[in-house]
């Protein structure tokens, strides 16, 4: 019953909340831009 319930709070809940971030914003920039020349991101540590 129990793994029943969390089933259903993960299908309720958590996916659409999953879903709805992803179409409200992108966390991880992983969007391609076609305009850009690379996408090296310099480290900090220089």
């Amino acid at each position: 019953m129990r793994t029943f319930v969390l089933l259903l709070v993960y299908i309720l809940f958590i996916t659409p909340a999953g879903l709805l971030g992803r179409l409200v914003r992108d966390p991880m920039a992983r969007r391609w831009n076609r305009s850009a020349a690379t996408y090296w991101i310099p480290s900090a540590d220089r």
